[in-house]
């Protein structure tokens, strides 16, 4: 591994910590990465223009926050 690569990944592991375990765990990472995101994000499409021109559906990342804070 490349000495950049390297403080890269230590850098990242510091910031986001260990790698996710678990479903939850991988949902806690990525609200962690995205955390200055705004809540209309989309993090998953689905569809797009489906259901007309313009439309998609799928996940933004309020939708991930609200299903976190559902869990808890």
């Amino acid at each position: 591994m490349s000495r950049a690569l390297g403080r890269i990944r230590r850098e990242a592991m510091e910031q986001y910590g260990d790698a996710p375990a678990t479903p939850t765990e991988a949902l806690d990472h990525v609200l962690r990465v995205y955390v200055d995101e705004p809540d209309s994000r989309m993090v998953l499409e689905a569809t797009n223009g489906i259901y007309g021109d313009g439309v998609r559906t799928g996940l933004t990342l309020g939708d991930l926050r609200a299903v976190r804070a559902a869990l808890t």
